[in-house]
Protein backbone atom coordinates (compact mmCIF):
# COMPACT_ATOMS: atom_id res chain seq x y z
CA UNK A 1 0.00 0.00 0.00
CA UNK A 2 1.33 3.39 -0.68
CA UNK A 3 2.03 6.16 1.94
CA UNK A 4 -0.84 8.14 2.84
CA UNK A 5 0.95 10.71 4.07
CA UNK A 6 2.25 11.49 0.20
CA UNK A 7 -1.02 13.50 -0.69
CA UNK A 8 -0.63 16.05 1.85
CA UNK A 9 2.46 16.61 0.89
CA UNK A 10 2.12 16.54 -2.90
CA UNK A 11 -1.03 19.08 -2.26
CA UNK A 12 1.38 21.67 -0.04
CA UNK A 13 4.45 21.15 -3.20
CA UNK A 14 1.35 21.89 -6.02
CA UNK A 15 0.00 24.95 -3.47
CA UNK A 16 3.49 26.74 -3.43
CA UNK A 17 4.31 26.34 -7.61
CA UNK A 18 0.18 27.90 -7.54
CA UNK A 19 0.86 30.76 -5.06
CA UNK A 20 4.21 31.78 -6.92
CA UNK A 21 1.78 32.34 -9.83
CA UNK A 22 -1.99 32.97 -8.68
CA UNK A 23 -3.19 33.79 -11.99
CA UNK A 24 -3.29 30.38 -13.44
CA UNK A 25 -6.02 28.61 -13.39
CA UNK A 26 -5.76 25.09 -11.94
CA UNK A 27 -5.58 23.01 -15.07
CA UNK A 28 -3.07 25.40 -16.02
CA UNK A 29 -1.39 24.48 -13.60
CA UNK A 30 -1.17 21.32 -14.04
CA UNK A 31 -0.51 21.26 -18.17
CA UNK A 32 2.76 22.99 -17.06
CA UNK A 33 3.82 20.46 -14.46
CA UNK A 34 3.10 17.83 -16.96
CA UNK A 35 5.19 20.07 -19.45
CA UNK A 36 7.75 19.92 -17.01
CA UNK A 37 8.13 16.61 -15.83
CA UNK A 38 7.77 15.68 -19.60
CA UNK A 39 10.87 17.85 -20.83
CA UNK A 40 12.91 16.86 -17.85
CA UNK A 41 12.47 13.15 -18.51
CA UNK A 42 13.22 13.19 -22.53
CA UNK A 43 9.53 13.49 -23.63
CA UNK A 44 8.44 11.11 -21.09
CA UNK A 45 4.18 10.83 -21.63
CA UNK A 46 4.28 13.63 -24.92
CA UNK A 47 1.31 12.69 -27.31
CA UNK A 48 1.23 14.78 -30.35
CA UNK A 49 -1.94 14.29 -32.53
CA UNK A 50 -1.66 14.59 -36.00
CA UNK A 51 -2.06 18.00 -37.37
CA UNK A 52 -5.47 20.02 -37.51
CA UNK A 53 -6.49 23.53 -39.08
CA UNK A 54 -2.24 24.17 -39.30
CA UNK A 55 -1.86 23.09 -35.63
CA UNK A 56 -0.07 20.62 -33.90
CA UNK A 57 -2.34 18.78 -30.32
CA UNK A 58 0.59 18.30 -27.39
CA UNK A 59 -0.84 16.81 -24.40
CA UNK A 60 1.23 14.78 -21.89
CA UNK A 61 -0.19 11.02 -20.72
CA UNK A 62 1.26 10.89 -17.13
CA UNK A 63 -1.26 8.16 -15.80
CA UNK A 64 1.50 5.33 -15.06
CA UNK A 65 3.82 8.23 -13.94
CA UNK A 66 5.08 6.86 -9.79
CA UNK A 67 4.14 9.48 -6.86
CA UNK A 68 8.06 9.24 -6.03
CA UNK A 69 9.13 10.67 -9.55
CA UNK A 70 6.89 13.70 -8.71
CA UNK A 71 7.03 14.76 -5.44
CA UNK A 72 10.83 15.31 -6.51
CA UNK A 73 10.07 16.83 -9.28
CA UNK A 74 7.24 19.55 -7.60
CA UNK A 75 10.12 20.11 -5.29
CA UNK A 76 12.67 20.75 -7.78
CA UNK A 77 10.02 23.41 -9.65
CA UNK A 78 9.28 24.95 -6.21
CA UNK A 79 13.30 25.23 -5.16
CA UNK A 80 13.91 26.73 -8.98
CA UNK A 81 10.86 29.13 -8.57
CA UNK A 82 8.73 26.97 -10.76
Amino acid sequence: MRDPKRIQGIQELIEKLWEKDPDLRFMQLIYNIQSSISYSNDDLGKVVSEEQDGFERTGYDLFNLEDDILIQHLKNMVENNG
